[in-house]
C-alpha cells in the first residue's frame, strides 16, 4: 500500500510529500501535473517533517540517503551537499531594506516634523539603504539579522 507521494526535484532533495489517495501518479515517474520525480513510499512514518528534512534521493543507487539537517534557510540540497543560496538570502535582504524604506518615507516629505540636520540625517540613511546590496559582500553574511545595516537615526 502506498503510504506517500515524495516528490523530488533534480538533485534529489524532497520538494513535497503528499500522503496518497485515489489515482497516484506511476512510481519513480516525472509526474505530470507538478513536473517532477514521484515515488511511492511504502510505510508509514512517525515524523514526516524529520524524513523531509533529513534523507534525499539517491538517483544512482534509488534508495533514500541520509544528510545533515538544513544549515539555515538559505541552504539548497545540491550535488549531494548542502550549499548556499546567496540569491535567495539577497532577496530577502532587500525585503528587509525596502521595508525600512517605507518606514523612513515620511521624514521626507515636504511638512516633515523633522529638523533640517534630522532630514539631511534621514536622506543619508536612505541613501546608505538603497546602498546596502551593492555595498556588501554577501560570502560573509548568514542571515538578514547578521547584515551590516546603516544606522537608523535616533529619531526614527
Amino acid at each position: 500500500m502506498i503510504h506517500y507521494l515524495m516528490y523530488i526535484d533534480t538533485e534529489g532533495d524532497i520538494v513535497e510529500i503528499r500522503l496518497a489517495k485515489g489515482v497516484n501518479p506511476t512510481n519513480k515517474a516525472t509526474d505530470s501535473e507538478v513536473g517532477l520525480y514521484c515515488i511511492h513510499y511504502m510505510s508509514a512514518l512517525e515524523d514526516v517533517g524529520a524524513f523531509h528534512s533529513l534523507k534525499a534521493w539517491n538517483y544512482s543507487t534509488e534508495q533514500w540517503d541520509d544528510r545533515a539537517a538544513r544549515p539555515n534557510k538559505y541552504a539548497i540540497w545540491e550535488a549531494g551537499a548542502w550549499t548556499w543560496n546567496a540569491h535567495s538570502l539577497l532577496e530577502d535582504i532587500r525585503k528587509e531594506r525596502s521595508y525600512l524604506l517605507v518606514l523612513s518615507d515620511w521624514t521626507i516629505v515636504n511638512d516633515s516634523p523633522l529638523s533640517e540636520s534630522q532630514q539631511t540625517e534621514a536622506r543619508n540613511y536612505r541613501v546608505a539603504l538603497r546602498n546596502l546590496p551593492a555595498s556588501i559582500t554577501i560570502a560573509d553574511i548568514d542571515s538578514v539579522a547578521n547584515t551590516p545595516w546603516p544606522t537608523k537615526p535616533s529619531f526614527l
